[in-house]
């Protein structure tokens, strides 16, 4: 069964991407698109269900639509945490692949809640609500149920989810990152980067 979704989505993300892109099965983590590269990775998992390996497939075709190469070099210029670049990046991207294909939406929330039920990020048994801020953002529009945030963190939420380009991610990261800086009950790690999973890790998104 395994090789089947391997090889129907080898297909499909090529379809998707509308290029030639090079897509890789093999033993990770998680799904990732190298921008440089143009190599799509996507993981060998024991719970890979077809719409879990969809939805990994959709997410990394974002990347190679919308995520440039350029604002991996603009992130590094100024400095900005790539980890919050990196989730405000995927709530950008899926956003708009789900507009391109309508009918992924509820591929999304179904690659999801299975994730979720696979403890893919790591939250079953734990208090979500006392992660930072950025954690809380990245599970929310992981459709994750019951995350909380207070009134001043949900005008990042809502700014996050009308992102359109990658100037928008790159500025509003810079801003939530000052703001969990100033209000550190929003943050829980010293460092200030976010230790929630994503779906596209590594050069999925801006910084590699």
């Amino acid at each position: 069964m395994t090789q089947t979704f391997t090889k129907d989505n080898t297909v499909l993300a090529k379809l998707f991407a509308e290029e030639d892109i090079h897509v890789v099965h093999r033993q990770a983590h998680t799904a990732s698109f190298d921008v440089k590269k143009r190599e799509l990775v996507l993981p060998i998992l024991k719970f890979m269900s077809k719409d879990i390996q969809d939805l990994m497939t959709l997410h990394e075709v974002g990347h190679a639509f919308w995520t440039t190469v350029d604002m991996m070099r603009e992130t590094s210029e100024r400095k900005i945490h790539h980890s919050i670049v990196n989730i405000l990046e995927d709530v950008r991207i899926e956003k708009m692949i789900q507009e391109k294909y309508k009918g992924s939406k509820v591929i999304f929330k179904r690659g999801y809640q299975e994730l979720i039920k696979n403890n893919f990020f790591e939250t079953k048994g734990k208090d979500i609500n006392s992660y930072n801020l950025i954690d809380r953002i990245n599970l929310h529009f992981k459709h994750h149920e019951n995350v909380e945030f207070s009134d001043d963190e949900k005008v990042f939420v809502d700014r996050a989810a009308k992102l359109e380009t990658e100037d928008e991610v790159l500025d509003l990261a810079e801003e939530l990152y000052k703001y969990m800086e100033d209000n550190p009950e929003t943050d829980k790690h010293d460092d200030g980067e976010s230790d929630g999973k994503t779906v596209g890790n590594g050069e999925s998104a801006p910084s590699g």
